[in-house]
């Protein structure tokens, strides 16, 4: 049943105000309908039975092409045809005088197609269907042979119809405006919120998108920092490695015998290769377990101070691990700028050359 009321109520149109009256117009037909269903079993208690019958039929036919041109998109014509067969029914008795008091009393009745008006037609048509009551009034009157105005009781009375149905119309018509600028203001704050609605999806659209691209930027930022990072690092490991190559190989200590080391030194001592060359001959002696070191000092330029005291050191290093020290090399020059020093080298054996003393060591 719902389903097929559904299906009744759905009108060809777009138009939120013509589907609002359209859907009225259709409920006002089938209530029309049943009204006059129930109206048919009372018209056989009257004298006219059949014309009553047949008025009911032709309104029920009415309302049913009310409803099938209300559905097909054509919402006031609908109406009009609805409001028409609300007022036939009415002015009919006056018509045919079917009553002494029908000529005064069935104008009062018109006033439901003004209210039927305000719930299916635009206001402005409310004074369309006012026109048409007064008119189709005043024709009736004129039909039935009623003399207007012929009594104080009779002009009061058609003067209270007339006037009924002006301030009905006006009452209805405000009334009606008063519900299209309402139903008009809730349509532009809906569209208003629609749109709001639409601007904020956008900003938020537009804010996944540069969160999304700032995010890829930064794991773009992070993966190439990984990637210098991971470069630095394995630069320092090699660099590391170069480094310690070279300090190797600026302070090489060189087996000749099973208990003999050789540590031929070249260029200039400064605090960090004599720090290495102690470190390194320690280490060598600790792993080799030689018994002697031969220091050759040939390629080094100048001996001073500081040097001296540093091979003095190794020395007294050296005797303490179970190693012997002795240094070869010393040119004429080294060994005067020494003794004007007043290094004294008494605690270690000294040779002119390498060749000396490994020929002294067989």
């Amino acid at each position: 049943m719902r389903s097929f009321f559904t299906q009744l109520l759905r009108i060809q149109s777009t138009d939120e105000d013509d589907l609002r009256r359209g859907r009225t117009t259709i409920i006002v037909a089938l209530i029309m309908i049943g009204l006059a269903i129930l109206a048919i079993p009372i018209s056989f208690l009257s004298d006219t039975a059949w014309s009553g019958i047949t008025i009911i039929s032709v309104g029920i036919i009415s309302y049913i092409i009310t409803i099938a041109v209300t559905r097909a998109g054509f919402v006031n014509l609908g109406g009009l045809i609805l409001i028409t067969f609300i007022v036939l029914p009415i002015l009919s008795p006056i018509v045919i005088n079917t009553s002494p008091t029908s000529p005064f009393t069935s104008p009062f009745y018109l006033i439901l197609s003004l209210l039927v008006a305000g719930l299916t037609l635009r206001p402005a048509l409310i004074w369309v269907v006012l026109a048409v009551n007064l008119v189709g009034l005043f024709l009736a009157w004129n039909i039935a042979g009623i003399n207007l105005f012929a009594n104080p009781i009779e002009t009061s009375l058609e003067a209270a119809a007339v006037f009924l149905q002006i301030g009905a119309a006006l009452f209805t018509f405000v009334g009606g405006k008063v519900t299209d600028g309402a139903l008009q203001e809730a349509r532009r704050l809906r569209e208003a919120a629609r749109q709001s609605a639409a601007q904020l999806a956008e900003l938020n659209a537009s804010l996944e998108t540069q969160v999304a691209q700032r995010t890829a930027a930064l794991q773009t930022a992070l993966r190439d920092l990984e990637q210098r990072a991971a470069e630095q690092a394995r630069l320092l490991a090699e660099n590391e490695q170069q480094r310690q190559v070279i300090r190797e190989l600026s302070v090489p200590v060189l087996p000749v015998r099973d208990t003999t080391l050789v540590m031929p030194l070249i260029g200039a001592i400064d605090t960090a290769r004599l720090g290495n060359m102690q470190e390194h001959a320690l280490e060598q002696i600790e792993q080799t377990g030689a018994r002697e070191l031969l220091i050759d000092v040939t390629g080094v330029p100048v001996i001073d101070t500081q040097v001296a005291k540093g091979l003095l050191q190794l020395v007294e290093a050296a005797r303490l691990m179970g190693t012997r020290v002795m240094l070869a090399g010393i040119r004429p020059e080294v060994a005067q700028t020494l003794v004007s020093l007043g290094v004294d080298l008494s605690s270690i054996r000294t040779f002119s050359t390498l060749q000396a003393a490994l020929a002294k060591r067989v």
